[in-house]
């Protein structure tokens, strides 16, 4: 795990240098909200103004606290109003550079947190090489060091659900011990952190959600094992909740500035108000860009289906290029890789229903189902919402899909083993 976690950082940091993309700054420019939650401003009248719900605050948290332990001085609300005035750029190229590093961090405990669910799901060496192949995924590995909100969000979100499935694999074995369900407010704080990176986080909630119904399915184990995780589950989104409060002054915030119509409406928003204030603000930012750019738009489920099946395991999965073009909607140069990795996959989700079979027989927990479940959810919920042919909006059916194929390789190993004598067939007892 931890030569993982090295060389993951040491392929994410090599490209520390690379161009900026545009939207980097756009957070980058916003980082001075550092500065407002560390010194406990939390009901300055900034939190009501565009910057604060338009983007989310936990990147510009990393970035603000990475450029202080540089000695770098953060921008003010002039460079976050230039940056949507001409998406202007801010400082000289360091401050990039500088910016870019607690998301290459990020980028690295994904992979590690990822190779833990899949040693907990199936066996180590499956997990590891899980890992090692969301580290080479194009996708993955161009937002893992990019300063944005991708890589810190799949970091938290894996980490949420590799301690979410260590407390579901003890609450599935007899005398699971009095302290089996910790890891469920852990995962919570992981999942807020996760949400405060991009609303991609509440796949984390769901499920575990998800989980907790197949707990309470199996006959497995204690009894009431399937009760003390469906109850830690709720102590999970509950912890969640209050984090994402505690560390998002907009949802508290009552101070509008004078003469600012919408601030002062969102002041006499509730909270629950302003949450869903901030899904509707990111429905109506995903059909402005269907308007922005139709060449990239998906306006019916067969056309989101195709994409996710070419362009999820093609371009932007492990076999497809470093850099893509979105302008060509299928492209046999740049899907090609989907002929290869989606069988791999499906094939993955039958070997995880099998494997989950032969855990159960054993009495074990399940957990192969846990993780095909995951793999199902996310890629259900991709499809249905994807509203463009842009690879972030298919990251988050890279990592499950990365452990499925894992698996596969692992057990086509195996069986070659046997085949050819290096390893002896167990004889059933």
């Amino acid at each position: 795990m931890a030569v993982l976690g090295i060389v993951a950082t040491a392929v994410f940091a090599a490209k520390l240098g690379d161009a900026p993309f545009v939207d980097e700054y756009a957070y980058i420019s916003q980082s001075y909200y550092t500065d407002l939650y560390f010194s406990g401003r939390w009901n300055d009248p900034a939190w009501l103004e565009f910057p604060a719900y338009d983007l989310v605050p936990l990147p510009k948290y990393l970035i603000g606290v990475t450029l202080h332990v540089a000695r770098e001085r953060l921008p003010g609300p002039e460079a976050a109003r230039a940056w949507y005035a001409g998406y202007n750029t801010y400082g000289p190229p360091r401050v990039l550079t500088i910016s870019r590093i607690p998301f290459v961090l990020l980028g690295a405990v994904g992979c590690v947190a990822l190779a833990v669910i899949g040693w907990l799901a199936f066996d180590f060496r499956a997990g590891v090489l899980a890992g090692f192949i969301l580290m080479l995924n194009p996708l993955y590995a161009l937002h893992a060091h990019r300063a944005m909100t991708e890589a810190p969000c799949e970091a938290f979100l894996l980490t949420a659900l590799a301690l979410a499935l260590a407390a579901w694999n003890r609450a599935l074995i007899m005398n699971p011990g009095r302290w089996a369900m910790w890891g469920l407010p852990a995962a919570g704080v992981a999942t807020a952190l996760s949400i405060l990176s991009k609303f991609n986080g509440l796949l984390a909630i769901m499920t575990i959600a998800a989980w907790a119904g197949m707990a309470w399915m199996i006959p497995r184990g204690d009894r009431y094992g399937w009760l003390r995780f469906a109850v830690g589950s709720l102590v999970a989104v509950v912890v969640a909740w209050f984090v994402f409060l505690a560390l998002n002054p907009f949802m508290t915030a009552r101070n509008p500035a004078p003469n600012n119509a919408e601030a002062q409406r969102l002041a006499e928003m509730s909270v629950g108000g302003r949450f869903r204030f901030l899904i509707q603000h990111r429905r109506a930012m995903s059909a402005g860009q269907q308007q922005n750019f139709p060449h990239n738009a998906l306006r019916s489920i067969r056309e989101r289906v195709k994409v996710a099946a070419v362009q999820g395991f093609g371009r932007f999965g492990p076999f497809g290029p470093t850099k893509s073009d979105s302008t060509i909607r299928y492209d046999r140069v740049q899907d090609w890789g989907a002929f290869v990795w989606l069988p791999i996959a499906l094939i993955g989700l039958g070997y995880s229903a099998a494997m989950g079979r032969v855990q159960f027989r054993r009495r074990e927990a399940p957990a192969a189902w846990a993780v095909g479940l995951w793999a199902l959810i996310a890629l259900t919920v991709v499809t249905l919402y994807l509203p463009m042919a842009w690879d972030r909006y298919l990251l988050p059916i890279q990592a499950p899909f990365a452990l499925l194929g894992a698996t596969v390789i692992v057990a086509a190993w195996d069986a070659l083993g046997w085949l050819v004598g290096l390893k002896p067939r167990v004889e059933p007892s």
